[in-house]
């Protein structure tokens, strides 16, 4: 029993919205956790995980089929079981 593939990448240019993931925790780490007041932490944490979020979301929309978003995007194929 074969898994089934529900993302299929056409366009390798879209694996870049991965690097969100990297920047976020980069920046956490380095930038963020520097700052005094501990609203601006927690805001500024809070901040890269949405934009790490957001790539994500973008990286799966972008390599999926949906009859509605993606309609020009290959089905996967289920013809493996």
């Amino acid at each position: 029993m074969k898994k089934e593939k529900w993302i299929t990448v056409t366009n390798k240019y879209t694996y870049l919205l991965l690097l969100t993931i990297p920047v976020a925790i980069i920046k956490i780490i380095f930038y963020d956790l520097k700052q005094t007041n501990i609203s601006d932490i927690s805001f500024q944490i809070f901040l890269s995980i949405i934009i790490a979020i957001i790539g994500i979301y973008f990286f799966v929309r972008l390599n999926s089929y949906s009859l509605w978003m993606n309609p020009n995007h290959p089905k996967p194929n289920n013809d493996d079981r």
